[in-house]
């Protein structure tokens, strides 16, 4: 099968050389808006267990648990065979991609793309049969992404694949109505990584939410925007927290009323929230990930 590349597509390669920044053990998430310091003490953790205690009532406890449990994770087998590299990920981070549900020879963009695991997933789905358009607005994290792309895909693969750095809220005006699929990763707060940090914590506070979830939106409105019309987005976090998850969604419905439909979704990991699905580690033993699929009236 042969595609034509659309405008916005170019290559890993450059003269034949792939252009690699390195592995990285770690990276920094540039998207995340920062937060005022705040002095070591037990106010901003009381602060994340008053919350999320009034969000999940009784529940919370067995959910706070699970979340400093490592969670159950599959890998991914390469299609492609030695000596490109299998990819495990935590099993629930499948979710987007399985209801994303992208199809051969269709333009993928993938918006939030490192460090990448959603991408392969899509792409050993569809064993490379469609073309992909990854970005990040971190250098670091797009070094990681180019990393892992090498390891994992072959030569022929990667011809396949655009990796952009940038921001993202920007792609809807720079590509519009270009892509068939849109999934919008989008950076969040991590609870889970959070509490694995007490240093990371003590930063946490409700009105760092609360600016995540503008960025979210406006990285919601650009997919919406960059999708063909019967076109299909999801939009998805790693957040348990509703401002991050269905309460974006619903500044999406203030603001673009008319412009998109919510579709109704079931798996037989997770659980139905008001505009989407959630998979939660006190229930899944993965996660927690939650999703939102949108469509793109024709």
């Amino acid at each position: 099968m042969s595609y034509s590349a659309p405008s916005w597509r170019c290559l890993l390669y450059s003269n034949g050389v792939v252009k690699l920044a390195g592995r990285f053990q770690g990276c920094l998430d540039e998207n995340r808006p920062k937060v005022q310091n705040v002095k070591p003490g037990r106010e901003p953790q009381r602060a994340f267990e008053d919350y999320f205690q009034t969000v999940y009532g009784e529940r919370w406890p067995t959910l706070r648990a699970a979340l400093l449990r490592p969670p159950r994770k599959v890998t991914l087998q390469n299609p492609f065979g030695p000596p490109h590299q299998d990819y495990a990920l935590d099993e629930a981070s499948l979710l987007p991609v399985k209801h994303l549900a992208a199809q051969p020879g269709q333009s993928v963009a993938d918006f939030c793309a490192s460090p990448g695991g959603k991408t392969l997933a899509s792409i050993f789905a569809l064993h490379g049969q469609a073309l992909w358009f990854c970005s990040d607005l971190s250098p670091l994290r797009l070094g990681r992404l180019r990393a892992v792309f090498f390891d994992c895909l072959p030569e022929h693969i990667l011809h396949q694949v655009q990796i952009r750095k940038g921001d993202a809220s920007r792609w809807g005006q720079t590509y519009p109505r270009e892509f068939d699929r849109v999934l919008v990763d989008a950076p969040c707060s991590g609870e889970r990584h959070l509490m694995a940090s007490p240093q990371e914590l003590e930063r946490w506070s409700l009105k760092g939410s609360r600016r995540l979830s503008v960025r979210q939106h406006a990285l919601l409105c650009s997919g919406l925007d960059s999708l063909r019309p019967g076109g299909r987005l999801v939009y998805s976090t790693c957040s348990i927290s509703p401002l991050e998850n269905d309460g974006v969604v619903d500044k999406l419905f203030k603001s673009r009323a008319g412009q998109f439909q919510v579709i109704p979704v079931h798996d037989q990991l997770g659980e139905a929230t008001r505009h989407g699905w959630v998979a939660l580690p006190d229930t899944c033993a993965c996660g927690p990930i939650y999703f939102s699929v949108l469509a793109k009236p024709e």
